[in-house]
Protein backbone atom coordinates (compact mmCIF):
# COMPACT_ATOMS: atom_id res chain seq x y z
CA UNK A 1 0.00 0.00 0.00
CA UNK A 2 1.27 3.28 -0.79
CA UNK A 3 0.21 6.55 0.63
CA UNK A 4 -0.81 8.86 -1.82
CA UNK A 5 0.91 12.24 -0.68
CA UNK A 6 4.36 10.92 0.06
CA UNK A 7 4.76 7.70 -1.64
CA UNK A 8 6.13 6.22 1.30
CA UNK A 9 4.94 2.59 1.93
CA UNK A 10 2.37 1.35 4.93
CA UNK A 11 3.40 -1.17 6.11
CA UNK A 12 0.51 -3.70 7.16
CA UNK A 13 0.65 -4.87 11.13
CA UNK A 14 1.29 -8.16 11.87
CA UNK A 15 -0.12 -9.72 15.15
CA UNK A 16 0.78 -13.26 16.23
CA UNK A 17 -1.59 -15.33 18.32
CA UNK A 18 0.11 -18.04 20.03
CA UNK A 19 -0.07 -20.61 23.12
CA UNK A 20 -0.26 -24.50 23.34
CA UNK A 21 -2.73 -26.70 22.04
CA UNK A 22 -6.60 -26.03 23.86
CA UNK A 23 -5.98 -22.55 24.67
CA UNK A 24 -8.39 -20.87 22.51
CA UNK A 25 -6.73 -19.50 19.71
CA UNK A 26 -8.91 -20.62 17.10
CA UNK A 27 -12.11 -19.55 19.42
CA UNK A 28 -10.57 -15.80 19.39
CA UNK A 29 -9.97 -16.46 15.55
CA UNK A 30 -13.61 -16.60 14.55
CA UNK A 31 -14.79 -14.32 16.90
CA UNK A 32 -12.26 -11.44 15.04
CA UNK A 33 -13.35 -12.98 11.53
CA UNK A 34 -17.05 -12.79 12.31
CA UNK A 35 -16.76 -9.17 14.49
CA UNK A 36 -17.87 -5.85 13.80
CA UNK A 37 -15.02 -4.10 14.08
CA UNK A 38 -14.44 -2.38 10.50
CA UNK A 39 -11.07 -3.85 9.55
CA UNK A 40 -10.27 -5.90 6.16
CA UNK A 41 -8.47 -8.25 8.32
CA UNK A 42 -6.71 -10.95 6.54
CA UNK A 43 -6.03 -14.62 9.01
CA UNK A 44 -3.69 -16.75 8.62
CA UNK A 45 -4.29 -20.40 10.08
CA UNK A 46 -2.82 -23.57 9.93
CA UNK A 47 -6.11 -25.71 9.02
CA UNK A 48 -9.33 -24.51 7.81
CA UNK A 49 -10.73 -27.28 8.99
CA UNK A 50 -10.68 -26.59 12.95
CA UNK A 51 -11.83 -22.47 11.77
CA UNK A 52 -15.62 -22.83 12.63
CA UNK A 53 -16.51 -20.23 10.13
CA UNK A 54 -20.32 -19.20 9.84
CA UNK A 55 -21.42 -20.20 6.19
CA UNK A 56 -23.98 -17.03 6.29
CA UNK A 57 -20.56 -14.90 6.07
CA UNK A 58 -19.04 -16.26 3.63
CA UNK A 59 -19.12 -14.62 0.03
CA UNK A 60 -16.46 -17.41 -2.01
CA UNK A 61 -14.60 -20.24 -0.96
CA UNK A 62 -11.33 -20.14 -3.52
CA UNK A 63 -8.72 -22.74 -2.82
CA UNK A 64 -6.57 -21.78 0.34
CA UNK A 65 -8.90 -18.28 0.71
CA UNK A 66 -11.91 -17.71 1.92
CA UNK A 67 -13.90 -14.40 1.30
CA UNK A 68 -16.16 -13.21 4.41
CA UNK A 69 -18.92 -10.24 3.93
CA UNK A 70 -17.02 -8.33 6.78
CA UNK A 71 -14.21 -7.58 4.09
CA UNK A 72 -12.24 -10.05 6.08
CA UNK A 73 -10.81 -13.44 4.77
CA UNK A 74 -9.01 -16.53 6.28
CA UNK A 75 -6.28 -17.99 4.31
CA UNK A 76 -4.58 -21.74 5.15
CA UNK A 77 -0.80 -21.22 5.48
CA UNK A 78 -0.16 -23.80 2.26
CA UNK A 79 3.16 -23.96 2.05
CA UNK A 80 6.30 -21.47 4.09
CA UNK A 81 4.77 -18.83 5.67
CA UNK A 82 6.40 -15.99 4.04
CA UNK A 83 4.76 -17.22 0.77
CA UNK A 84 1.55 -17.01 2.57
CA UNK A 85 2.19 -13.66 3.57
CA UNK A 86 3.01 -12.39 -0.09
CA UNK A 87 -0.56 -13.96 -1.36
CA UNK A 88 -2.38 -11.94 1.39
CA UNK A 89 -0.43 -8.53 0.87
CA UNK A 90 -1.29 -8.94 -3.07
CA UNK A 91 -5.24 -9.45 -2.43
CA UNK A 92 -6.80 -6.36 -3.11
CA UNK A 93 -7.86 -4.70 -1.62
CA UNK A 94 -5.22 -5.31 0.11
CA UNK A 95 -6.03 -6.00 4.36
CA UNK A 96 -6.06 -3.37 6.87
CA UNK A 97 -4.03 -5.73 9.16
CA UNK A 98 -2.70 -9.81 9.08
CA UNK A 99 -3.26 -12.33 12.06
CA UNK A 100 -0.98 -15.03 12.00
CA UNK A 101 -2.73 -18.53 14.02
CA UNK A 102 1.21 -20.23 15.70
CA UNK A 103 -0.04 -23.92 15.80
CA UNK A 104 0.18 -24.85 19.26
CA UNK A 105 3.60 -26.23 19.33
CA UNK A 106 5.52 -23.00 17.51
CA UNK A 107 7.08 -20.56 19.06
CA UNK A 108 5.49 -17.51 18.37
CA UNK A 109 8.67 -15.22 18.94
CA UNK A 110 10.11 -17.10 16.11
CA UNK A 111 6.83 -16.72 14.31
CA UNK A 112 6.67 -12.86 15.04
CA UNK A 113 10.46 -12.68 13.33
CA UNK A 114 8.23 -12.37 10.20
CA UNK A 115 6.50 -9.32 10.78
CA UNK A 116 9.88 -8.03 11.82
CA UNK A 117 11.23 -8.16 8.31
CA UNK A 118 8.83 -9.29 5.51
CA UNK A 119 8.80 -6.47 3.06
CA UNK A 120 5.32 -4.92 3.35
CA UNK A 121 4.83 -5.62 7.03
CA UNK A 122 5.29 -4.59 10.93
CA UNK A 123 5.03 -6.64 13.95
CA UNK A 124 2.33 -5.19 15.97
CA UNK A 125 2.46 -7.40 18.60
CA UNK A 126 2.17 -11.43 20.28
CA UNK A 127 -0.39 -12.26 22.16
CA UNK A 128 -0.39 -15.54 24.17
CA UNK A 129 -3.48 -17.48 25.39
CA UNK A 130 -2.75 -19.43 28.40
CA UNK A 131 -5.21 -21.54 29.46
CA UNK A 132 -6.66 -21.13 33.19
CA UNK A 133 -7.62 -24.89 34.13
CA UNK A 134 -4.23 -26.44 32.48
CA UNK A 135 -1.57 -23.61 31.70
CA UNK A 136 0.55 -24.53 35.35
CA UNK A 137 0.43 -27.90 34.99
CA UNK A 138 1.30 -28.12 31.24
CA UNK A 139 4.57 -25.90 32.25
CA UNK A 140 5.73 -28.01 34.31
CA UNK A 141 5.26 -31.14 31.94
CA UNK A 142 8.50 -32.75 31.22
CA UNK A 143 8.39 -33.08 27.48
CA UNK A 144 6.54 -30.02 27.22
CA UNK A 145 6.84 -27.02 30.18
CA UNK A 146 10.02 -25.55 28.39
CA UNK A 147 8.12 -24.80 25.19
CA UNK A 148 5.05 -23.19 26.85
CA UNK A 149 6.85 -21.12 29.31
CA UNK A 150 8.78 -19.55 26.51
CA UNK A 151 6.01 -18.85 24.95
CA UNK A 152 4.72 -17.08 27.65
CA UNK A 153 7.70 -15.17 27.71
CA UNK A 154 7.74 -14.48 23.77
CA UNK A 155 4.04 -12.49 24.75
CA UNK A 156 3.49 -8.57 24.43
CA UNK A 157 0.19 -9.49 26.17
CA UNK A 158 -1.20 -12.58 27.90
CA UNK A 159 -4.91 -13.64 27.82
CA UNK A 160 -5.31 -16.25 30.05
CA UNK A 161 -8.41 -17.72 28.41
CA UNK A 162 -11.27 -20.04 30.08
CA UNK A 163 -11.75 -18.00 33.19
CA UNK A 164 -14.88 -18.83 34.13
CA UNK A 165 -14.47 -22.50 34.37
CA UNK A 166 -12.03 -22.02 37.52
CA UNK A 167 -12.73 -20.25 40.63
CA UNK A 168 -11.82 -16.95 41.59
CA UNK A 169 -8.76 -17.77 43.70
CA UNK A 170 -7.24 -20.01 41.18
CA UNK A 171 -7.71 -17.72 38.35
CA UNK A 172 -5.76 -14.87 40.91
CA UNK A 173 -3.00 -17.87 41.66
CA UNK A 174 -2.64 -18.38 37.95
CA UNK A 175 -2.84 -14.80 37.02
CA UNK A 176 0.12 -14.07 39.74
CA UNK A 177 2.01 -17.35 38.32
CA UNK A 178 1.75 -15.72 34.72
CA UNK A 179 3.13 -12.65 36.18
CA UNK A 180 6.01 -14.17 37.58
CA UNK A 181 6.98 -15.50 34.56
CA UNK A 182 6.49 -12.70 31.80
CA UNK A 183 6.60 -8.74 32.84
CA UNK A 184 3.44 -7.98 30.55
CA UNK A 185 0.21 -7.39 30.71
CA UNK A 186 -1.97 -10.63 31.99
CA UNK A 187 -5.77 -10.45 30.69
CA UNK A 188 -8.61 -13.08 32.00
CA UNK A 189 -11.22 -13.72 29.15
CA UNK A 190 -13.95 -16.13 28.63
CA UNK A 191 -15.03 -18.23 25.89
CA UNK A 192 -12.44 -15.71 23.70
CA UNK A 193 -14.61 -12.23 25.00
CA UNK A 194 -12.42 -9.88 24.65
CA UNK A 195 -12.78 -6.15 22.96
CA UNK A 196 -11.38 -6.11 19.37
CA UNK A 197 -9.50 -3.36 20.02
CA UNK A 198 -7.23 -4.83 22.46
CA UNK A 199 -6.06 -7.69 19.76
CA UNK A 200 -6.03 -5.36 17.26
CA UNK A 201 -3.47 -2.63 16.03
CA UNK A 202 -4.29 0.95 14.35
CA UNK A 203 -5.13 0.01 10.86
CA UNK A 204 -4.26 2.25 7.68
CA UNK A 205 -8.31 3.06 7.74
CA UNK A 206 -7.71 4.66 11.29
CA UNK A 207 -5.53 7.09 10.12
CA UNK A 208 -7.81 8.95 8.46
CA UNK A 209 -10.38 8.85 11.64
CA UNK A 210 -8.07 9.86 13.50
CA UNK A 211 -9.56 7.44 16.39
CA UNK A 212 -10.34 4.34 17.43
CA UNK A 213 -14.11 3.25 16.83
CA UNK A 214 -16.88 3.98 19.35
CA UNK A 215 -20.10 2.58 20.23
CA UNK A 216 -23.19 3.98 18.30
CA UNK A 217 -26.71 3.26 18.96
CA UNK A 218 -26.60 -0.06 16.45
CA UNK A 219 -23.66 -0.96 18.20
CA UNK A 220 -24.58 -4.58 19.70
CA UNK A 221 -25.26 -4.97 23.59
CA UNK A 222 -22.01 -4.93 26.29
CA UNK A 223 -20.45 -8.38 26.95
CA UNK A 224 -17.84 -9.18 29.55
CA UNK A 225 -15.04 -7.72 27.53
CA UNK A 226 -16.89 -3.98 27.19
CA UNK A 227 -17.35 -4.74 31.23
CA UNK A 228 -13.37 -5.01 31.99
CA UNK A 229 -12.35 -2.35 29.61
CA UNK A 230 -12.37 1.50 28.56
CA UNK A 231 -11.79 3.22 26.12
CA UNK A 232 -10.55 7.10 26.81
CA UNK A 233 -9.46 9.27 24.00
CA UNK A 234 -6.88 11.57 24.22
CA UNK A 235 -6.78 14.73 22.39
CA UNK A 236 -3.62 16.82 22.66
CA UNK A 237 -3.43 20.23 23.14
CA UNK A 238 -0.24 20.58 21.03
CA UNK A 239 3.00 18.97 19.59
CA UNK A 240 4.63 16.60 22.00
CA UNK A 241 8.44 17.10 22.19
CA UNK A 242 9.99 12.74 20.77
CA UNK A 243 11.80 12.19 24.31
CA UNK A 244 8.15 13.30 26.79
CA UNK A 245 6.15 10.97 24.12
CA UNK A 246 9.00 7.67 24.49
CA UNK A 247 9.29 7.96 28.41
CA UNK A 248 5.64 8.03 28.60
CA UNK A 249 5.14 5.14 26.85
CA UNK A 250 7.34 3.67 29.42
CA UNK A 251 6.10 5.23 32.22
CA UNK A 252 2.66 3.98 31.52
CA UNK A 253 1.07 1.17 33.60
CA UNK A 254 -0.20 -2.33 32.62
CA UNK A 255 -3.80 -1.28 33.28
CA UNK A 256 -3.45 0.66 29.79
CA UNK A 257 -3.26 -2.28 28.20
CA UNK A 258 -3.68 -0.76 24.33
CA UNK A 259 -2.37 2.48 23.11
CA UNK A 260 -2.71 4.11 19.18
CA UNK A 261 -3.14 7.04 17.60
CA UNK A 262 -1.84 9.86 15.32
CA UNK A 263 0.74 12.74 17.47
CA UNK A 264 2.65 15.50 15.92
CA UNK A 265 6.68 15.17 17.03
CA UNK A 266 8.64 17.67 17.32
CA UNK A 267 12.38 16.15 17.46
CA UNK A 268 15.01 17.95 18.95
CA UNK A 269 17.05 18.82 16.36
CA UNK A 270 14.28 20.49 14.65
CA UNK A 271 11.63 22.32 15.68
CA UNK A 272 9.09 21.86 13.39
CA UNK A 273 6.23 19.23 14.21
CA UNK A 274 5.37 16.28 12.16
CA UNK A 275 2.26 13.81 12.83
CA UNK A 276 3.84 10.23 14.09
CA UNK A 277 1.68 7.23 14.35
CA UNK A 278 2.02 5.80 17.54
CA UNK A 279 0.97 2.36 18.86
CA UNK A 280 1.59 0.47 22.35
CA UNK A 281 0.44 -2.72 23.48
CA UNK A 282 2.11 -4.46 26.39
CA UNK A 283 5.81 -3.16 26.71
CA UNK A 284 6.21 -3.09 22.47
CA UNK A 285 5.85 0.71 21.79
CA UNK A 286 6.40 2.45 18.41
CA UNK A 287 6.23 6.23 16.67
CA UNK A 288 6.73 6.30 12.85
CA UNK A 289 5.62 8.95 10.39
CA UNK A 290 2.59 9.47 9.54
CA UNK A 291 1.43 9.42 5.15
CA UNK A 292 1.48 12.95 5.23
CA UNK A 293 -2.40 13.63 4.38
CA UNK A 294 -3.63 12.90 7.25
CA UNK A 295 -5.67 16.25 8.57
CA UNK A 296 -6.29 16.29 12.39
CA UNK A 297 -8.70 18.57 13.72
CA UNK A 298 -6.82 18.79 16.86
CA UNK A 299 -3.56 20.75 17.88
CA UNK A 300 -1.33 17.73 18.73
CA UNK A 301 -3.24 14.72 17.69
CA UNK A 302 -5.35 12.16 19.35
CA UNK A 303 -4.80 8.87 21.04
CA UNK A 304 -7.07 5.87 21.88
CA UNK A 305 -6.05 4.43 24.98
CA UNK A 306 -7.74 1.42 26.04
CA UNK A 307 -7.76 0.35 29.83
CA UNK A 308 -9.03 -1.75 32.26
CA UNK A 309 -11.85 -0.56 33.13
CA UNK A 310 -11.83 2.29 36.75
CA UNK A 311 -7.92 2.02 36.82
CA UNK A 312 -7.09 5.16 35.35
CA UNK A 313 -8.90 8.41 34.13
CA UNK A 314 -7.72 10.49 30.77
CA UNK A 315 -6.93 13.35 32.36
CA UNK A 316 -4.19 11.48 34.57
CA UNK A 317 -3.05 10.21 31.54
CA UNK A 318 -2.74 13.62 29.49
CA UNK A 319 -0.94 14.73 32.12
CA UNK A 320 1.57 12.48 32.67
CA UNK A 321 1.98 13.60 28.47
CA UNK A 322 2.27 16.79 28.75
CA UNK A 323 2.97 17.97 32.36
CA UNK A 324 6.79 18.55 31.57
CA UNK A 325 6.56 19.84 28.77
Amino acid sequence: MISPADSIPVPIPVTVLGGYLGAGKTTLVNRLLSGNHGRRLAVLVNDFGEVNIDVDLITSHDGDTISLQNGCVCCSIADALGESLDRVLALNPSPDQVVIEASGVADPAKVAAYGYGWPGCRLDAVIVLADAETIQARAKDQFVGELVTRQLRGADLVLVTKSDLVSPKVLDSVVGWVHDITAVPVLPVNRGDVDPEVVLAMSRSDLHVGSARVATPDSPPLTDADAMFETATLALPGPLARARLEATMNLWPQDVVRVKGIVWVTEADRGNAQPHVVQRVGLRWSIEPAPTDIDLKTGGGRLVAVMLRGSLDAAALINDLVDAE
